[in-house]
């Protein structure tokens, strides 16, 4: 069962609520409980993407860069699309979010990294 849940890139759940919160219409802007749930996925989704970056083989390591690059791309475009074709501004928590992604893309393929050169012996002194 945790194989299964190991492999599922969860970096996108937050892109995901993002898209919901957009396409239904709900406001982040304002502090509700919407707002600080999302935070808290958010930073869930981060520790779960961490923990799963150590100690994986070369596949897992390829598909989770992959996968946190697409999800840069993908909320990147949520982004712009936000900005540039409805005219909307983003919040706090549209950035937390963000953040969180570029902090996925930036710290998961680092700690695999540094995992792999351990798990080699040739980690500096």
């Amino acid at each position: 069962m945790l194989k299964f849940f190991g492999r599922i890139p969860w970096v996108f759940v937050p892109i995901i609520y993002l898209v919901v919160a957009h396409n239904l219409k709900i406001s982040l802007n304002s502090n509700t409980a919407l707002g600080f749930t999302f935070i808290g996925v958010a930073v869930v989704v981060l520790f779960i993407e961490f923990v799963k970056s150590g100690d994986i083989g070369v596949v897992s390591f390829l598909l989770d860069t992959t996968f946190s690059v697409i999800a840069v791309i993908v909320s990147t475009a949520l982004l712009t699309c936000m900005v540039v074709s409805n005219g909307e501004q983003p919040t706090f928590f549209h950035w937390f979010g963000y953040a969180i992604i570029i902090g996925d893309a930036l710290f998961s393929p680092a700690n695999a990294f540094r995992t792999a050169l351990r798990n080699f012996g040739v980690a500096g002194q």
